[in-house]
């Protein structure tokens, strides 16, 4: 599968602790306004339709000086899709497509990490998805960890992949009736901000 990846808002910070303790690993919880969850996908081959969910959460604990035991929960809720238009809206949340009634949450939670040279993180976890689960390794970009005035510690991470919608059983074959209207790839991106709790 090509995926290209940018991931979510992802900080952390480390306290050295006296008598050479490990450091530890920090935990963010994500930021909801400041943080999107995007989609696009081709219909009728020629053009391409966007979207986003706005309601979503995760929690995320790093240790910039021990990136590899990153760990990622990030769950989404079905029911905030937004393409823009309410009719689609209902449609895509509809037993055809996500089955929200059924399956009200998509999740992400990492399992592995590995580091490239260049800092990326490859991040190897389960994504499920209208209660079909798929081993998925993902690459993450961390952005940094910023002490900010009167605000707190944020961390940010960017994400961008791509999935096929049918592995995970999001055909809308009814609605379609059989045409090709919608391509069976996904790009998804995430721009995440997180702060230590």
């Amino acid at each position: 599968m090509k995926y290209r990846f940018l991931i979510p808002t992802l900080l952390i910070v480390a306290v050295a602790l006296p008598g050479f303790l490990p450091f530890e690993a920090s935990t963010f919880h994500v930021r909801e306004p400041d943080s999107r969850v995007t989609f696009t996908l081709t219909k009728w081959t020629v053009f391409k339709e966007e979207g986003r969910f706005t309601n979503f959460s995760g929690e995320i604990k790093y240790d910039e000086s021990n990136p590899e035991q990153l760990e990622v929960r990030f769950e989404v809720q079905v029911n905030s899709i937004d393409t823009q238009n309410s009719t689609r809206n209902k449609r895509l949340m509809g037993e055809d497509f996500f089955d929200q009634k059924a399956y009200p949450a998509m999740s992400f939670e990492s399992r592995n990490v590995r580091t490239l040279e260049d800092g990326t993180l490859e991040v190897t976890g389960d994504l499920s998805i209208k209660g079909v689960t798929r081993e998925m390794t993902i690459p993450v970009i961390p952005l940094g960890v910023n002490r900010v005035s009167n605000f707190g510690t944020i961390a940010g991470f960017e994400t961008e992949f791509q999935i096929n919608r049918i592995d995970f059983n999001v055909t809308g074959h009814r609605w379609s009736g059989g045409k090709n209207i919608l391509g069976h790839t996904v790009d998804i991106k995430l721009l995440v901000s997180a702060e230590l709790k």
